[in-house]
């Protein structure tokens, strides 16, 4: 779904970067403590590792993670604890996504190719520019093929003294075992809704984070970038008429025009991959109609300062929610666990 509308379009080559991302020193990172703690004890111990694999789901902060890193690293005044300063020249520098010796690297549509790897190679060798290490952060590593893998092998290898690699991927599986075996790996964890919300700061609504998070399946990125989308926003609205017009109140419509309709809103999302069967897609696209139902009940019903009743009956539709859920993704029929659902839903509309 989020596919259709990211509009990212790659380059014939792979491609550095100064990122543009937020910059922000370790302290700050949310919702990743043991990667941060990992990190921070590597710089206390006055020991910097020559390579790290960060291993974890999109969008949770493996690349905000590496930048901070190398702030870190590079920094003109570390605090006591040895995280960056945040506001010396380095750390501005890597802050405003200027700083050549922090590097990000992109694979291709094609992925890393041999070519790309030798360049990434040669920049390893290139003398800091104003810090004390260089770093080359190569996004979505796995996407590098045998004969690229094998072009790096050597450097990461025996890297020169002063440079770091800091591959990131979110299969480690598919990243060659001769270079995890030379690298130490960091695991970053999924972001709950509510650190979600507390990275997405004051650019989004807790109730856009709520709607989003279980559609991009808590990838911050694809969050705000949908967040700016005007047909999700229509499609939420629809969500959000569909529930607490129809189904959460007494309505002429039967369970299976209501079922139709709410499936006809899964039908706006494709959440599908290539190994995908039609029926695959379609249970993946219900049950994330089915969880965004889910966020609106507890944003609407389940606050503080409900009564006993409303949570009463908001426990019992996230259950009948729920369940159907669980039935859709373990292969059940979707328009008879649709149906059955609506009927619920209806006896609960008045329950108090």
């Amino acid at each position: 779904f989020w596919r259709l509308w990211r509009g990212w379009t790659a380059l014939e080559g792979c491609c550095w970067t100064c990122t543009r991302d937020k910059t922000m020193p370790l302290r700050d990172i949310i919702g990743q403590s043991v990667a941060v703690r990992s990190l921070l004890g590597t710089l206390k111990s006055g020991r910097l590792g020559h390579a790290f694999l960060f291993i974890g789901p999109a969008g949770v902060g493996k690349r905000t993670s590496a930048l901070a890193f190398a702030q870190a690293v590079n920094c003109a005044a570390p605090m006591d604890d040895a995280d960056a300063c945040g506001v010396c020249p380095s750390c501005r520098r890597v802050e405003r996504g200027v700083d050549i010796d922090a590097r990000v690297y992109s694979p291709t549509r094609q992925g890393y190719r041999k070519e790309e790897a030798k360049e990434i190679r040669n920049d390893a060798h290139m003398t800091p520019n104003a810090g004390k290490r260089r770093f080359l952060i190569l996004d979505d590593a796995d996407a590098m093929g045998a004969e690229a893998a094998n072009a790096l092998l050597k450097v990461i290898e025996e890297p020169p003294e002063m440079s770091v690699f800091v591959l990131l991927t979110e299969k480690a599986d598919r990243i060659m075992p001769t270079i995890r075996s030379r690298v130490l790996s960091v695991p970053f964890r999924p972001l709950t809704p509510a650190e979600a919300a507390a990275v997405a700061g004051e650019r989004l609504s807790g109730g856009q984070v709520d709607y989003l998070f279980p559609i991009a399946r808590g990838n911050m990125g694809e969050i705000l970038r949908l967040s700016e989308d005007r047909k999700l926003k229509e499609l939420f609205e629809d969500v959000e008429a569909e529930l607490f017009e129809r189904l959460l109140k007494e309505a002429s419509a039967s369970p299976t025009r209501l079922a139709e309709e709410v499936g006809a809103l899964a039908g706006r999302i494709d959440l599908s991959t290539a190994e995908d069967t039609e029926s695959t897609a379609r249970r993946k696209s219900v049950a994330a109609i089915l969880e965004i139902m889910m966020s609106m009940i507890e944003r609407k019903h389940m606050t503080v300062g409900a009564g006993v009743g409303e949570m009463k009956r908001g426990c019992a539709i996230l259950e009948t929610l729920m369940n159907t859920i669980q039935t859709v993704r373990g292969g059940g029929l979707t328009e008879s666990a649709l149906e059955a659902m609506a009927i619920n839903l209806k006896a609960k509309a008045g329950a108090a």
